[in-house]
């Protein structure tokens, strides 16, 4: 093999060219960095999205000269259709069998069957008697069955033979991985089982200079004692698997119990021009902003350690970097309980969390803690300090150690 430490990476995330070549979004930019500090060379394949369809929630950054000549970001056809993941099959497969064959650590993210190239990079390495981890960051049959939920029958249809079908292949991959990073609690405890060597890993790209200070918690703590209207946002795709819906029914729950708030929701989607009628039909108007897509992640992070609380319903078992960005702001969690949720909060506490699909007793949740005050300002420091077992640097070294262990 050419180089002896050369990591290669082969994802879903999407490529898109721009005026000076191949563009990723600025997290992933990030996370090709942070490889890059483990080992000499990187090579990070995606896949080609030449209509743009992903590019608003992102933001848009170019790769020329970005990584000092130290990663190669290449783009792969995008192929999730039968017929254009047949007229791409043998190309593909002879670049990354190539590619398997001149990295020494290998690893792959799974996401189906049709244009799965990442797991077409894994058979290879299978045939090659290459180990190789297994990069897993969300359960996919959940997540389509809430995707199509409101699909035609023939999609429906198509959907039921095909996730059931993606499970069974990426847990045999999952069985020949050398290592398994499972992202999050919801993840690990669906996979963990059919991996012989599994790891719960996280991922944020907070620094450690992101953390919100002493004097910040101690202010937001003051202010909610003296029982100023509750600081309620949200910061992530208006879709329907983030629980949009649900979302606004509990804040109009909380209106209608005359508790006191102001509630933001950061982020487009396909979910966004319902919710603003919504929020006029219910009355919600002045209480409620919907201002769109921020790319800042420093307004982000601002907004949150402005915030009392990150109120979020996702549908599905997913590990939303939102969560951590929130504990780090020291922004406690109130929303749906979940093995990812559960977990970030598991040794320091700062999260609040009732049963999924109920609005109306996430409402409670929220109105208790309204009326303790004090118990509420416990649970922002309980926040801020399960918020400092996370930086980018730390998850990246964690990861990059399992890396080289595949």
């Amino acid at each position: 093999m050419s180089d002896k430490k050369a990591l290669l990476l082969v994802t879903h995330v999407p490529i898109r060219n721009g005026p000076r070549g191949l563009q990723i979004d600025d997290q992933t930019a990030e996370g090709i960095a942070q490889w890059c500090r483990h080992f000499d060379r990187v090579t990070y394949y995606g896949i080609a999205d030449p209509s743009g369809a992903a590019a608003t929630s992102s933001s848009w950054v170019d790769t020329a000269d970005r990584f000092a000549g130290r990663a190669d970001i290449i783009a792969l056809p995008r192929a999730y259709r039968v017929g254009a993941m047949l007229r791409e099959y043998g190309r593909v497969r002879k670049t990354l069998r190539e590619a398997v064959a001149q990295h020494e650590h290998l690893c792959f993210t799974f996401g189906g069957i049709i244009g799965d190239w990442p797991a077409l990079a894994a058979r290879e390495a299978i045939r090659q008697d290459r180990r190789y981890g297994a990069w897993i960051d969300r359960v996919e049959v959940p997540i389509i069955r809430n995707r199509m939920a409101g699909a035609s029958q023939g999609r429906r249809l198509a959907a039921a033979i095909a996730a059931p079908l993606g499970e069974h292949y990426t847990r045999h991959l999952i069985r020949h991985s050398a290592v398994a990073l499972l992202q999050g609690g919801d993840t690990f405890q669906h996979y963990a089982r059919w991996a012989s060597a599994p790891h719960c890993t996280y991922d944020t790209h907070t620094r450690i200079h992101d953390r919100i200070d002493a004097a910040t918690v101690s202010a937001k703590q003051a202010r909610l004692v003296a029982g100023e209207p509750l600081r309620i946002v949200y910061a992530g795709r208006a879709a329907p698997m983030k629980g949009t819906g649900d979302w606004l029914d509990t804040l109009a729950l909380l209106h209608a119990q005359q508790i006191p708030f102001r509630a933001t929701w950061i982020g487009d989607g396909p979910d966004l021009a319902t919710m603003r009628g919504r929020v006029a039909s219910a009355r919600l108007t002045g209480l409620v902003d919907l201002p769109g897509f921020e790319g800042d992640r420093d307004i982000l992070l601002d907004r949150m350690r402005q915030s009392d609380m990150l109120l979020f319903c996702h549908k599905t078992p997913e590990s939303a970097r939102c969560l951590i960005e929130a504990l780090v702001s020291g922004c406690p969690l109130v929303g749906y309980r979940s093995a990812y949720a559960y977990g970030l909060v598991a040794t320091h506490g700062g999260g609040a969390f009732t049963p999924l699909d109920d609005p109306n007793a996430l409402a409670v949740q929220v109105a208790e803690l309204h009326r303790d005050r004090a118990g509420f300002a416990r649970l922002i420091g309980d926040a801020a300090a399960s918020g400092r077992l996370y930086d980018e640097d730390g998850v990246y070294a964690h990861r990059a150690e399992l890396m080289r262990r595949a």
